[in-house]
């Protein structure tokens, strides 16, 4: 799924849209629960505890209805702290954009019901165009060096029941490392994870010959994609990320 920096920097750009008061007073919150789900990876939890989408159902879900029936204390704003109210902004951002990978991009050009079939090939081109997506994300120094700075805040008074606050704290120091990383090509050694190791890519040797193909790679799957379907997808996420936003907050 998409990956941390495009996270934020969506979420980012949704803030600047909305102009909303609630996303104003803590855009640390904002940006620490639009890459929140992805917490699990620390705690070592499965990936539907903290996204709400089972990805072995094919069927209609909805991961923010999903979100506030488990939880339903985090769907009224109104009785919620301003950071929590930010938080969960951001994470209903992370959940849309996710949501939208997975069926129009994923599962129709990557996955095994694709014409790739769901192979080594089509799981690490599918890691490649998202860490690329991410490294241009990065590329804006300045919009990354604001988000890391409001990040490093500390915050009082933030409660989600299902992380609790030590684990966001460790999140928080994490992210705040993380999104200070270059939009260079070397950190894909970390992200392909799994992806690499399918191709038999499991030695620093191997790992950096692959590293010096991503480029190709991922203009190769760009051409299977299409820029167009991937500035679509950027522009659903941002779109519909706002509306269900805008729609939590009224």
């Amino acid at each position: 799924m998409p990956a941390l920096a495009l996270h934020a920097a969506v979420a980012s750009r949704i803030a600047d849209q909305l102009r909303h008061r609630a996303l104003d007073v803590d855009a640390g919150s904002l940006y620490l629960g639009a890459t929140a789900p992805d917490i699990h990876i620390l705690m070592g939890w499965e990936r539907e505890r903290t996204h709400f989408f089972d990805l072995r159902e094919f069927g209609e879900q909805s991961a923010v209805a999903a979100m506030f029936k488990a939880h339903p204390a985090l769907a009224r704003p109104a009785e919620l702290s301003p950071s929590t109210v930010a938080f969960v902004c951001g994470y209903i951002s992370h959940l849309v954009m996710d949501e939208i990978w997975i069926n129009d991009v994923y599962r129709p050009f990557f996955s095994r019901s694709s014409p790739m079939a769901g192979d080594n090939r089509a799981n690490i081109m599918d890691r490649a165009v998202q860490y690329d997506l991410d490294r241009q994300a990065r590329a804006d120094r300045q919009a990354m060096s604001n988000i890391v700075k409001e990040i490093a805040r500390p915050v009082q008074d933030l409660e989600v029941d299902f992380i609790d606050e030590g684990a966001l704290g460790r999140w928080r120091e994490l992210m705040v490392e993380s999104l200070n990383h270059s939009p260079d090509w070397e950190r894909f050694r970390y992200f392909g994870g799994r992806a690499l190791k399918g191709l038999g890519v499991d030695t620093p040797a191997a790992i950096a010959e692959f590293v010096k193909t991503l480029p190709d790679l991922v203009a190769e799957a760009t051409d299977y994609l299409s820029r167009e379907r991937l500035d679509a997808f950027l522009e659903r996420s941002l779109n519909e990320g706002r509306e269900a936003i805008k729609e939590y907050l009224d």
